[in-house]
């Protein structure tokens, strides 16, 4: 039994296996999005909101969480 996290993508919401390495850096671009807030940083928290939304792909969910986080970083 797989412990990986699972998106679930598509109409249809088919499992898609997450890698360690993908959950890591979604996880890593969460806490640099907030350091960003943080330090009032809109240059850096724009660069990390636009890698956010490469990494989600076709995940729908994380896709509208680069663009909230994007809308607070103007």
């Amino acid at each position: 039994m797989s412990t990986a996290p699972k998106l679930l993508v598509g109409p249809t919401k088919t499992e898609v296996l997450m890698s360690y390495a993908e959950a890591k850096e979604i996880a890593l671009l969460r806490l640099e999005l907030r350091a960003c807030w943080d330090r009032a940083d809109p240059t850096g928290g724009r660069e990390r909101a636009q890698r956010l939304a490469q990494v989600a792909g076709n995940d729908n969910e994380l896709i509208a969480e680069a663009r909230r986080w994007a809308a607070r970083f103007g």
